[in-house]
């Protein structure tokens, strides 16, 4: 229920009037000024951490050559996904089945059944080797995605910190680049263990796809490293670091929002918008001098 501003008192459902029903006084004028600078410092301080942050946004993005050609090449690590590791052949009883070992492949194999089919061969007694050897592929395969995708995500969420989040970017490209060589080696063993054992019912066939996986992590990973060094050159508004820093300093207490000025931060443009104030008042109160001068004296006859 709704308390009248000055006494305290509850208003009543049908206390419907500008005064208070208690002490008569005008509820929505009363304590004016100190309601209007009170919002006008909270929107000054709100209006400087919106533009930093978008600052921050235009930076992180378009800031410059290097953010600009890694924000070209986010998703080129969760492409080179695509690109086959290798080609293998399963041969059964009644079918022969053949798959690239890529991101779609692993997808067909899920769906119909095979990959379930492989991850169960794994403990048989005469091809178990092979199969072991290609869920290895798999796995180092599938983890690839999830670093490329992890690429794509924190790229998009760089602007909340484009230093932090360069060196996270430069850590996940180096574990990408780490598991490309695991599919590299993991793929020449599987290949190695399917020419060498007779009667398998797997074969395989190496392409060049680990390669190109590893080629785009570095990519990824040299640019943020050139970010992460060089950094961002980001123009913030005259003032607005500073009202930053005091809006976090009334948050965490050590300052009071009545005790800060209005303007809490003088710039160039709250002088300019003062000197404008004031010419409009020398006017005003020289149009009101004039006035009283020139009194005018009625004519009697």
């Amino acid at each position: 229920m709704a308390v009248c501003p000055k006494c305290k008192q509850k208003l009543g459902l049908f206390d419907w009037g500008q005064n208070c029903p208690h002490c008569g006084v005008n509820m929505r004028f009363y304590n004016f000024e100190e309601t209007f600078y009170r919002e006008a410092k909270m929107a000054e301080l709100s209006a400087a951490k919106v533009s930093i942050k978008i600052k921050q946004l235009k930076g992180a993005f378009i800031g410059g050559t290097l953010p600009v050609v890694r924000l070209a090449v986010l998703l080129l690590p969760l492409l080179s996904v695509l690109v086959p590791v290798l080609r293998f052949g399963l041969t059964l009883p009644f079918t022969e089945r053949t798959y690239d070992l890529n991101g779609i492949g692993i997808y067909t194999m899920f769906s119909d059944q095979t990959l379930s089919y492989v991850l169960s061969m794994t403990n048989d007694p005469f091809n178990g080797t092979v199969f072991s050897a290609l869920r290895n592929v798999l796995i180092a395969e599938s983890a690839a995605a999830v670093l490329g995708l992890l690429v794509f995500v924190m790229t998009v969420l760089c602007f909340l910190s484009i230093r932090k989040m360069s060196v996270i970017l430069c850590v996940v490209s180096a574990l990408g680049m780490a598991d490309s060589a695991a599919i590299l080696i993991t793929a020449l063993g599987f290949c190695s263990s399917a020419a060498g054992l007779s009667g398998s019912v797997l074969n395989g066939t190496m392409s060049f796809g680990a390669a190109v996986t590893f080629l785009m992590f570095a990519v990824v990973f040299v640019l943020n490293l050139l970010v992460a060094i060089k950094g961002v050159a980001i123009e913030y508004g005259e003032g607005d670091l500073e009202r930053a820093e005091i809006a976090k300093k009334i948050k965490s207490g050590e300052l009071k929002l009545e005790d800060l000025p209005q303007p809490i931060v003088e710039t160039a443009e709250t002088r300019a918008i003062e000197e404008e104030i004031r010419k409009h008042r020398e006017m005003a109160e020289g149009v009101s001098d004039g006035r009283k001068d020139a009194d005018p004296q009625e004519d009697t006859v």
